[in-house]
């Protein structure tokens, strides 16, 4: 599908996402609300080796076998603020989510992001996706969430600044490849992710012909050929489902 053509795939359809159930026009009011948190806000990065294990992950100091569990609970449609902003605030280094917002997932269709504690640093994070199989909580610096915003929004990311996020709990996808692919028929045939960074180029046709195969626990690019290719890079070595 070409580049010009998303915003009209988005606007005549109702599919589901990586994020959420159905897009529509609504999600126009989504984005605004996006792009209007992400003004102004400051960038920063950390790198951490982590290795996933259920629930949890274990942090690998040095190569040595020491190990420092790091919990996230699994949340669902009853889960309580409290255990919605742990488990947002697993999905990053303490130095970024310590400060970071948190917004909860929209309750209905159309709807804005729920807020769950102000933030100070310029890095927004997000809880388990309860309505996804495992774990996914996510956190993004400033330029990331206007990535967000343009994606939600079906239009082609305008990135002023590369964009990061973490995903250290993992993640899972509907697919690598179509950024509306709707939920497989079989949530086995999803995408499923270790522990990683992600960045979001201020231009995506600078990925071409990178690795794709996710796999691999190799840097790969999701939604290659596509104006929301971005770059995934794990951060430990993952037992892949089906590899």
């Amino acid at each position: 599908m070409e580049a010009e053509d998303y915003k009209s795939f988005i606007l005549s359809s109702n599919l589901g996402g990586a994020f959420f159930s159905k897009r529509n026009i609504e999600r126009y009011k989504t984005r605004r609300f996006f792009m209007k948190l992400s003004k102004s806000l400051p960038i920063a990065f950390i790198s951490m080796t982590l290795i996933g294990c259920g629930n949890s992950v274990q942090l690998q100091v040095g190569g040595d076998e020491e190990m420092a569990e790091v919990a996230s609970p699994m949340i669902t449609a009853e889960s309580s603020a409290e255990e919605k902003i742990a488990s947002a605030l697993s999905a990053a280094p303490d130095i970024v989510s310590s400060g970071a917002m948190v917004l909860d997932w929209p309750a209905a269709d159309g709807e804005d992001p729920g807020m769950l504690r102000e933030g100070d640093n310029g890095w927004t994070c997000f809880p388990d996706r309860f309505f996804t199989p495992g774990l996914d909580p996510m956190c993004f610096d400033t330029p990331g969430m206007e990535w967000v915003g343009y994606w939600m929004a079906g239009e082609a990311p305008q990135m002023s600044a590369m964009g990061l996020s973490y995903m250290l709990m993992g993640s899972y996808d509907n697919s690598n490849t179509d950024p509306f692919a709707g939920p497989p028929e079989n949530p086995a045939d999803g995408i499923v992710t270790g522990p990683h960074v992600m960045v979001f180029p201020v231009d995506a046709t600078t990925l071409a012909g990178l690795n794709t195969d996710h796999m691999t626990n190799e840097p790969y690019v999701m939604f290659q050929d596509t104006p929301f290719a971005h770059l995934m890079m794990p951060t430990a070595n993952f037992d892949v489902p089906g590899s």
